[in-house]
C-alpha cells in the first residue's frame, strides 16, 4: 500500500492521526511515518488497512459506509484488536 493509499483510507474514514494509529496499535507519528513513506506498515496493519480499504470499496452509499465506520468503532472499543480483525475479515458485513 502506497502513502497517498494510507493518506485517502485514513482521510475517508474521517479519522485523525491519533486515532488511525490506535487501531493499529501504533502512534500518530507511526502512522505520520507511514504517510511520508519513511516507515512501512507491519504485516498485520497492512493486511487490515488492506481488507479496510476492500470493504469501503464495497459499501454502496454514504449510509452504507457511515455503517460500516460505526461498526468498526464498535469492535474496536468493545473487544479490541481481535474484534476489530473479526469484524474487519467477516465476509458477512
Amino acid at each position: 500500500m502506497q502513502p497517498s493509499e494510507i493518506i485517502q483510507l485514513r482521510q475517508e474514514l474521517g479519522w485523525s492521526l491519533a486515532n488511525f494509529g490506535k487501531y493499529f496499535g501504533v502512534t500518530a507519528q507511526a502512522v505520520l511515518k507511514w504517510e511520508r513513506g519513511t516507515a512501512r506498515p507491519n504485516d498485520f496493519a497492512l493486511a487490515a488497512m488492506i481488507q479496510l480499504q476492500h470493504k469501503l470499496r464495497e459499501a454502496q452509499g454514504d449510509k452504507q459506509k457511515q455503517q460500516f465506520i460505526n461498526g468498526l468503532k464498535r469492535a474496536l472499543l468493545t473487544g479490541g484488536v481481535l474484534a476489530l480483525l473479526t469484524y474487519l475479515f467477516n465476509e458477512k458485513d
